[in-house]
């Protein structure tokens, strides 16, 4: 398990009280709960993002830094815990995000992602003209799909163009690409249906706020999504092209094909489903307690599975080998 802390970006933390600790939000503050946090082992810091807060005698959360700006800031004054900056799509034109988190990146030498929120506050967005309508409460997740591609795109290949529902990019260039390739992680705090949807196509790392009863049923229900995208394979089935394998490996004596292939099982090669460190597991297991020497990996979408695969599964198996070969 890693710890992170929620850093206290806005007057007054988490607790809404009169009695609770009373404080104002500034960047020296910030800076010596990280540095803290980092010299005593934690393993990430996130600051969410604040428009407008909720008043009352606290004024609970009117006052508030911004968060790209005080992860730069922190980003300068440390050097191994992970940082996490919050953007709401609405205020911030894709193409800015890009250049803005690349520059944090950059700055922190590799340590730097974003938390994508939706945003569910209209009179945040609306004071300052944003709130595209309440209509936008069905429509925030497509919209977030739209602006974290054209994000992807600018941090992958430095420009794009592109034309979509809500942005148009003519040749839009980001220069440099940020250090870590193909995408800086991604944090989604999306907890119902759609929002955890969203998250599992889109993102590292799902942040849920929850008790345990809580937490149990959400990481249930995202695994439980990963696990539809492969039943939703085998509900369609090619039953035509089942016969046609097994008729031709009927020639085959030993009829090892025609084995591997039934209606509940659409893959031809064995499969993993799970997360990034249920696959890195169970390859860390076939290096380490098998002898095989190498394996050949196949996926549904090779156009953006090769690149998550290379960037998340491939570094945390090789460490943990190292790891194991070291103790």
């Amino acid at each position: 398990m890693e710890f992170g802390v929620f850093l206290p970006i806005a007057n007054n933390g988490w607790i809404i009280s009169k009695a609770s600790p009373q404080y104002m939000p500034t960047f020296e503050l910030n800076r010596h709960v990280t540095m803290k946090a980092e010299e005593v082992g934690f393993d990430f810091a996130l600051s969410m993002v604040k428009y407008r807060g909720y008043g009352g005698e606290t004024e609970h959360w009117d006052y508030a830094l911004d968060s790209l700006s005080l992860m730069a800031g922190l980003a300068s004054v440390t050097d191994r815990i992970r940082l996490y900056g919050t953007i709401q799509p609405l205020t911030l034109h894709p193409a800015m995000a890009a250049r803005m988190a690349m520059t944090i990146d950059d700055i922190s030498g590799g340590r730097f992602g974003i938390n994508v929120i939706t945003g569910w506050n209209k009179y945040e967005y609306a004071q300052i003209g944003l709130w595209p309508g309440d209509a936008y409460y069905n429509q925030r997740y497509d919209y977030a799909e739209e602006w974290l591609n054209v994000v992807k795109m600018l941090w992958k290949d430095g420009r794009a163009t592109y034309k979509g529902e809500h942005y148009h990019l003519d040749d839009c260039l980001c220069l440099p690409t940020p250090r870590q390739q193909p995408s800086l992680p991604i944090v989604c705090a999306g907890m119902s249906d759609r929002g955890l949807r969203f998250t599992v196509e889109h993102a590292d790392i799902s942040f849920v706020a929850a008790d345990f009863a809580g937490c149990k049923a959400l990481s249930q229900k995202t695994k439980q999504m990963a696990q539809a995208m492969a039943k939703l394979y085998a509900d369609h089935a090619d039953f035509g092209a089942f016969k046609g394998v097994v008729e031709a490996s009927g020639n085959d004596p030993s009829g090892s094909t025609a084995k591997m292939m039934n209606k509940e099982n659409v893959f031809i090669t064995p499969t993993i489903i799970g997360s990034y460190e249920t696959v890195s597991d169970y390859l860390l297991a076939l290096e380490t307690d098998t002898d095989v020497d190498g394996v050949l990996v196949t996926f549904p979408d090779f156009l953006t599975d090769v690149e998550t695969f290379g960037r998340m599964v491939i570094p945390a198996v090789r460490k943990s080998a190292l790891d194991v070969l070291s103790s």
